[in-house]
């Protein structure tokens, strides 16, 4: 689920980042932490976190 990180998995903290999330009636989620990530996984998380802060970093001059 695509959700603003608190900072778990070492995303910073705002960037919206896909996440194991469980949801309740009411519409909240919760980011499951804890997590083991193997090698392969590690490498596709940073690759995408490197992916996403440039994206926002190319059009962060739009949001001010």
């Amino acid at each position: 689920m695509g959700v603003p990180s608190d900072g778990s998995y070492g995303i910073p903290e705002g960037l919206i980042f896909g996440y194991p999330c469980t949801t309740c009636a009411s519409g909240k989620y919760q980011v499951v932490k804890g997590l083991e990530h193997n090698d392969f996984a590690k490498a596709k998380i940073a690759a995408t976190q490197k992916e996403l802060t440039e994206e926002r970093a190319a059009i962060e001059h739009l949001l001010k």
